[in-house]
């Protein structure tokens, strides 16, 4: 906040913003928009319905529509967000695109979609660079939070649909309607790129003049088949609508290989020829935290990856599963979120590991024990092995120290974070980081 600012009192779960105008008047604001009926402020006030809304349209004004002088491309999913997004940053002409898929880096205000100004102002640092294409993140609180309003998207992707955020959105009927706000901001003409897996039907309602491609392993407008993993990564060959050719997939995953289909249609979609965009696949890198592979001193392998809900953790022990002799997984759930899930979780630990250490992550000012107690029920539940051990760079030491050549230990929940939210504070602390200082080895 500096003199001359635009003050807006938007209402939290914790805090209220209109708590703050005092402050904000004081510190040099101009003006303020709230909620509430207030009177006799020093300043002007304009009360709005809703605050959130209220500054979305602002921000776009302010920084003159930049999503409308670019091809601006939004991506949203239960999993494979970042990984979309940072795929189109290398599939797209690299000079002419840029990508929010780091926003710690890029100092912004959250960790998946931008608050509305800082969306808008990096789209207008975008143009202001001479880029033609901008992707980012649309998560569906960042769309119920009106972060998104206002933006002139060419294409939407809808990478997947599971468990996650019902802390928030309260059912999955909402939770898909807030996902869903995404497409109803195409234009006739738009491009909406979904997975087979994802509600396809639901797209095409509330887009109903967009162009819809599909996607998946097998079927869709663009599909894989022939699907071969080798320890380097996926050799495939895609088929559908635009051609057929063979492709390579640098790293793992078959989850990853739809993630490398979402951005490949969408490149399709946008005009670019099958063989660039393959070309430029086969020397992708996944994002920080994605799948990041390291090789323990014992023998053992390592993997860091974000899987943070059900279906993630579920897709990331069952393709490491049939490779290893053990699996060891180390992981929690965070604290004031979707409880319903810690039980899930620990029932697909418990399945497909061979020892689950459960730790924190992001607690925030829940009770880390009483959190571990859930997701314990749930690899009790299933006759699993597990132990909790709560300070979180102690559990994946143990782990470590558990594992022989052969085994793998994943590490999964927090991936390129760099902070453990505490009840009070943020505290410093990176799986990555931990990893690498315990097995002092590159990642493979």
């Amino acid at each position: 906040m500096k003199s001359g600012d635009l003050f807006f009192a938007v209402p939290g779960t914790k805090t209220d913003g209109h708590e703050f105008i005092p402050e904000a008047i004081g510190k040099g604001a101009v003006a303020v928009v709230g909620e509430r009926d207030l009177s006799g402020l020093p300043v002007p006030y304009v009360r709005v319905r809703n605050v959130r809304e209220a500054m979305a349209h602002a921000a776009c004004a302010f920084y003159d529509h930049p999503t409308s002088k670019l091809v601006t491309i939004g991506v949203t999913g239960t999993n494979g967000k970042t990984t979309v997004v940072h795929l189109l940053g290398q599939l797209l002409p690299d000079s002419e695109t840029l990508t929010t898929v780091r926003v710690e880096e890029e100092g912004l205000s959250c960790v998946t979609t931008p608050e509305a100004p800082d969306l808008q102002r990096v789209a207008a640092e975008a143009l202001a660079l001479g880029k033609k294409f901008f992707a980012f993140e649309a998560s569906s609180i960042g769309l119920a939070q009106h972060r998104v309003d206002g933006v002139h998207l060419s294409c939407g992707v809808f990478t997947s649909f599971s468990r996650d955020h019902l802390d928030f959105h309260g059912s999955m009927e909402n939770y898909l309607a807030a996902k869903l706000q995404l497409f109803r901001l195409l234009p006739k003409g738009g491009l909406a790129v979904v997975s087979v897996r994802a509600p396809v039907s639901a797209v095409y309602k509330a887009a109903p003049h967009a162009r819809v491609f599909t996607y998946g392993p097998g079927k869709g407008d663009v599909f894989a088949k022939d699907i071969r993993c080798h320890s380097q990564g996926i050799t495939f060959r895609i088929g559908g609508k635009f051609g057929e050719s063979l492709g390579f997939l640098p790293f793992l995953g078959v989850h990853n290989l739809e993630n490398a289909l979402a951005a490949v249609t969408v490149g399709l979609g946008l005009g670019f020829a099958l063989g660039e965009l393959l070309d430029r696949l086969a020397e992708a890198k996944l994002p920080p935290g994605r799948l990041a592979q390291f090789l323990s001193p014992s023998g053992a392998k390592v993997v860091v990856d974000f899987a943070h809900n059900p279906e993630a953790l579920r897709t990331i022990l069952s393709g490491i599963r049939p490779r290893a002799k053990r699996l060891i997984l180390v992981f929690g759930c965070p604290g004031e979120a979707d409880r319903g899930k810690r039980l899930l979780m620990g029932a697909i630990a418990g399945r497909l590991a061979d020892l689950v250490f459960i730790t924190t992550d992001n607690p925030k000012s829940e009770d880390p024990r009483s959190i571990a107690a859930e997701i314990a029920a749930g690899v009790a539940e299933v006759g699993g092995a597990w132990a909790v051990i709560l300070e979180r760079g102690e559990a994946i030491r143990w782990a470590l120290k558990c594992a022989r050549a052969g085994d793998y230990v994943v590490i999964a929940g927090k991936g390129h974070e760099r902070y453990q939210h505490l009840a009070d504070r943020r505290q410093a602390f990176s799986d990555l980081q931990t990893v690498q200082e315990l097995v002092s080895v590159s990642p493979k």
